[in-house]
């Protein structure tokens, strides 16, 4: 059971750490730590608080664009392909096959070039 509050600001029992008036008292030849207000203590919390949200943040971005890129490969290489087959096809009958199909998997294999360059070099930067 708890005791009363005594004038001498004494710890109750049960209590841990120093009495509210202890902070004031300090041994001779010590300095008393510098108070830091409630404000301050709040504010670097929410700096804090903000920091960690951001760097959270950013690994999401960056594992969700990790993952777009290796989306975007994959449809591109699908494309190049079905380009393909349809280029096989098409010649195979004698229709046209370089006009529609292989320039379609062509302009597909650039991209697909562009895209893994792009993503290469970003992840050497470390980007």
């Amino acid at each position: 059971m708890r005791k009363a509050p005594s004038g001498d600001d004494e710890p109750l029992d049960g209590d841990i750490g120093p009495a509210a008036g202890a902070a004031t008292r300090t041994a001779p030849g010590t300095a008393a730590a510098p108070a830091v207000s409630e404000a301050a203590e709040a504010a670097q919390a929410l700096r804090r608080f903000d920091a960690e949200r951001e760097e959270r943040r950013r690994a999401t971005n960056a594992v969700a664009g990790r993952i777009a890129v290796a989306v975007a490969a994959l449809f591109l290489a699908f494309l190049i392909y079905d380009s393909a087959a349809t280029a096989v096809r098409a010649h195979s009958r004698g229709d046209a096959w370089i006009y529609p199909p292989a320039v379609v998997g062509g302009a597909c294999a650039a991209g697909l070039a562009a895209l893994l360059t792009w993503g290469w070099r970003r992840r050497r930067l470390g980007m």
